[in-house]
């Protein structure tokens, strides 16, 4: 069901600004500037959902997982949410891709399965043959597949269209396999949180690891980079890296918030890499060649967990604490690597290793714009919007 959301009049969200004050503040921001930088934020109907995965759809939506609620949903440009339950409950809905049938195809952490939608909300849902696999990240492949991570049992796995299902040992041990993507050169390339190493798999299943110059990096999201190069967060450093995949040399950038725990990574509209800070509660933007620019979430404590760019052109991820999904508008002018946020250029190199890898409800829009190195501007919001505190699975 569609919840179509209302837009209200501006009002003082306690920021301490009058109406004086920030009439002046908009009126000294040139226009190329507003609409750089500037986050929309809408209300899932479900509460307590854990947005988590998200992904531009192939009917122009954006699509996104709830993993506490056991749904799917997907928002359309203007704002619209639509909720689709999934026919295992407590499911766990993780992480989402387009397949290469143009359907949607989504794994399911808890129960141990794999599930594939239609832009109407159609599901059919395959069980992965090793228990408590906890399938984790996925993507299509370039050999008409779909591959996706098993994190609890250390294995990369690839399912045809139809559901067969064959599966590759990763050969470290406990390496924890959690996102995974398509990469410039056809294999798929996933991060391995428990060793710190990034990896690839061919279509056949020939297995190549790449440990991260920092120790104890923990490797998260992984995405193909406007660059050539294959990108990946890591939690435990607070670094961006990228990998290139002709012959393993690794790059990282330390983000210039302390302890931003980064967790989704995307390409983004203007050939700049774009990701999310979950503990910073910021959105990250870092050109090809490092330098990082960071933009505050207007909501506190979000959580921003996973990131997409929009077939709107602009950048949208899932707010897993708040329970939010949020638009944040790349202006075309805005080039590489500038207008907005706060700005640093970081840098560490190294070279990898060889080796043997439907609900209603009321949504509520605030928008929040972000200007030089602090936040400043305008804000629209709505009334209901309340600080929640809640159990939230791990990023």
């Amino acid at each position: 069901m569609k919840t179509a959301i209302t837009r209200h009049a501006p009002r003082n969200l306690g920021l301490g600004l009058g109406a004086a004050a920030l009439a002046s503040a908009v009126a000294l921001l040139p226009v190329a500037a507003a609409t750089t930088g500037t986050i929309t934020t809408y209300v899932i109907p479900t509460a307590n959902s854990q947005a988590n995965g998200i992904t531009k759809g192939p009917d122009g939506n954006v699509w996104f997982t709830e993993f506490n609620s056991s749904k799917i949903g997907k928002i359309t440009p203007s704002g619209v949410i639509t909720e689709y339950n999934v026919p295992t409950a407590n499911s766990g809905p993780r992480n989402i891709a387009v397949g290469p049938d143009g359907l949607l195809w989504f794994t399911e952490f808890n129960s141990d399965k794999i599930a594939k939608s239609s832009t109407s909300g159609a599901m059919t849902e395959y069980n992965v043959p090793t228990a408590n696999s906890g399938p984790r990240g996925i993507s299509k492949g370039s050999d008409g597949n779909i591959w996706f991570t098993e994190f609890n049992t250390n294995k990369i796995a690839k399912i045809t269209t139809g559901g067969t299902i064959t599966e590759f040992n990763v050969p470290s041990a406990n390496s924890g396999p959690r996102s995974i993507d398509l990469g410039p050169d056809g294999n798929l390339w996933f991060t391995e949180q428990g060793t710190s190493k990034v990896a690839k798999i061919t279509t056949s299943g020939v297995i190549t690891e790449f440990a991260t110059p920092t120790a104890n990096s923990v490797p998260a999201r992984m995405t193909a980079g406007p660059d050539g190069n294959m990108w990946f967060t890591e939690n435990g450093a607070s670094k961006v890296g990228k990998i290139a995949p002709s012959n393993g040399a690794i790059t990282e950038y330390a983000i210039p918030t302390a302890s931003a725990f980064p967790v989704g990574i995307t390409p983004g509209p203007d050939g700049n890499v774009w990701f999310t800070e979950n503990t910073g509660n910021k959105i990250g933007r870092v050109t090809t060649a490092g330098v990082i620019t960071e933009f505050a979430v207007p909501t506190s404590n979000s959580g921003p967990q996973n990131i997409t760019t929009g077939a709107d052109g602009n950048i949208w991820f899932t707010e897993q604490n708040a329970g939010n999904l949020a638009r944040l508008a790349v202006a075309a002018s805005a080039g590489k690597g500038s207008k907005g946020g706060t700005t640093t250029t970081t840098g560490t190199g190294g070279t990898g290793f060889g080796g043997a890898d439907s609900s209603t409800g009321s949504n509520s829009l605030t928008t929040l714009l972000v200007v030089g190195v602090g936040l400043a501007a305008a804000i629209l919001g709505t009334a209901g919007v309340t600080s929640r505190r809640r159990r939230r699975a791990r990023p």
